[in-house]
């Protein structure tokens, strides 16, 4: 089977609320270097910014209250985040409540923070597994309406590679609950089958054929999304 690519935000958030040396292995990669810009509140100063590894940012963010990723989506809204924001994680603990925006470069990451406007809703793992499940019947339904494979049958084929697909493993947390493990990789596989389709211009004729599928598509990738955000959440114990 084909691995489900992980943002690095979802990365991050799954690994952020237990302090592990392995963890951080596996958000920054083998070559990668992960820096922290800004100020420990999340209000950045133009003048001179503070930067600081990654790690040493979080060590200085405990005790952690919540993590989670965020993927906003214009059909979802974006929970006070700048809609400019394509994804991110909110940490909360000693620094308050901060996004932080990552802005890759090679195979190194620089994590912007950013001010939150308020606290973020519970996202709910529950309620977004059965709308994934539904939306993922839905994506499936409009695909064979829409007909975007009739020509194209390696279209077809990497579409049935995503049904299939799973998360590596090794980026997999101890910890994480395996119902949302299982509702990360349907929300991932369903974010890749309307990607796909959105992506391939090639499949749409007219302008109008475009607009029906980014119709359809859009509201079922904001699903997809906010799913594989709501898979991460974490909550420390009270």
């Amino acid at each position: 089977m084909d691995p489900l690519n992980l943002p690095v935000s979802i990365v991050l958030a799954l690994w952020a609320p237990v302090p592990s040396s392995h963890g951080m292995s596996l958000v920054q990669g083998p070559d990668g270097v992960h820096d922290v810009i800004g100020t420990s509140t999340g209000a950045a100063d133009a003048a001179e910014p503070e930067r600081v590894g990654l790690d040493h940012w979080l060590a200085g963010a405990r005790p952690l209250t919540r993590v989670t990723a965020v993927l906003p989506s214009a059909a979802a809204g974006t929970w006070g985040i700048a809609p400019d924001v394509e994804e991110g994680v909110v940490i909360e603990g000693a620094p308050g409540r901060v996004l932080l925006v990552p802005e890759e470069s090679g195979t190194s990451v620089t994590w912007r923070t950013e001010p939150v406007a308020g606290p973020l809703p519970p996202l709910d793992a529950a309620h977004a597994r059965r709308r994934v499940h539904s939306a993922t019947e839905e994506a499936i339904d409009s695909l064979v309406e829409l007909d975007l494979a009739r020509e194209r049958p390696e279209m077809a084929d990497a579409l049935n590679d995503l049904l299939t697909a799973v998360v590596d493993p090794r980026l997999i947390p101890p910890w994480l609950p395996a119902r949302n493990r299982e509702l990360l990789e349907r929300s991932l596989r369903l974010a890749g089958v309307c990607e796909l389709a959105l992506d391939d211009d090639g499949a749409a004729t007219t302008a109008l054929q475009a607009q029906r599928r980014s119709g359809v598509l859009r509201p079922l990738l904001a699903v997809a999304r906010h799913g594989a955000a709501a898979a991460t959440e974490w909550w420390a114990a009270r």
